[in-house]
């Protein structure tokens, strides 16, 4: 039946089989919901039953998917509230009817745990496959197959890897994103980031009035007016604390600033901001 023809039924009378149940937003469910499916909709009397379980990671977007479903005016029925769950992936004796049914050569399995890939290849053994043509390969692993002139193909797994790292996508680029720059992004986005910018006299290596500081995403400046005045003392004792015959290096002083500063302020506020010294002679 065609889903322009479920018009002719009664709703009693019928069911319809559809995909989304883990809130993935192109999928049936989803556009049902949404009324973005050309011809079907929900409406008070329904009900959608879930057939599978929670994948981790995925709680918010079903709980939001079923209290939409609910505000149609529909019920929901998933596996906590009845026996309706029905699992995605085979059992050991479908797994071992369909390598009777393909008789493979070789076999490799995929797509889990190493655990359960070496379950999976204790399975394919005692089906008769020849043990030294089960491979349980690791990530990127490479696997050689080569065919000699009588056609005879042979395989082995081999110790040599392919880089199998994650790639980032940020914005246009792929990846392009480091892991350093992803902890500087994770720390500015829990702690925030303050910015010290100490202007130093290039003859004597004092600063030359209050040094700058530019908070984002730490503190409001101006309700903590009392903070950013000792901040800024701070930083005027650390460019002070040298020998005057020998103006300290550059360098030196940024990572002095950046190390004492950020203990200073985590013992103030427990919270650790990226600290970015700016150091302008003159």
């Amino acid at each position: 039946m065609e889903d322009h023809e479920l018009g002719r039924l009664p709703d009693n009378k019928v069911i319809i089989l559809g995909t989304g149940a883990q809130g993935e937003s192109n999928a049936f469910l989803m556009r049902v919901v949404s009324n973005e499916h050309r011809t079907i909709s929900l409406k008070r009397g329904d009900t959608v039953i879930f057939s599978s379980s929670v994948i981790p990671g995925n709680e918010r977007t079903i709980q939001g998917l079923k209290d939409m479903i609910v505000r149609q005016g529909a019920r929901v029925i998933h596996y906590e509230m009845m026996d309706v769950h029905a699992g995605g992936h085979a059992k050991q004796e479908d797994l071992k009817l369909m390598m009777r049914l393909l008789k493979p050569e070789y076999f490799m399995p995929i797509e889990a745990n190493h655990y359960m890939l070496q379950a999976h290849a204790d399975l394919a053994e005692q089906v008769g496959i020849q043990k030294n043509k089960i491979f349980v390969a690791d990530n990127g692993q490479i696997v050689e197959f080569h065919k000699a002139t009588s056609g005879e193909i042979s395989g082995k797994l081999t110790k040599d890897k392919v880089l199998t790292d994650y790639v980032m996508v940020d914005g246009l680029g792929v990846g392009d994103v480091s892991n350093i720059v992803l902890r500087d992004r994770r720390v500015m986005a829990e702690d925030g980031m303050i910015v010290v910018i100490a202007t130093i006299d290039a003859k004597t290596g004092d600063t030359i009035g209050n040094p700058d500081i530019i908070s984002r995403g730490f503190i409001y400046m101006k309700e903590n007016k009392e903070l950013i005045q000792k901040t800024r003392m701070k930083v005027k004792k650390i460019v002070k604390d040298h020998n005057p015959r020998t103006p300290a290096d550059d360098d030196y002083v940024k990572n002095k600033i950046r190390n004492d500063v950020g203990q200073f302020l985590f013992s103030q506020t427990k919270r650790r901001p990226m600290v970015l010294p700016v150091v302008i002679k003159v």
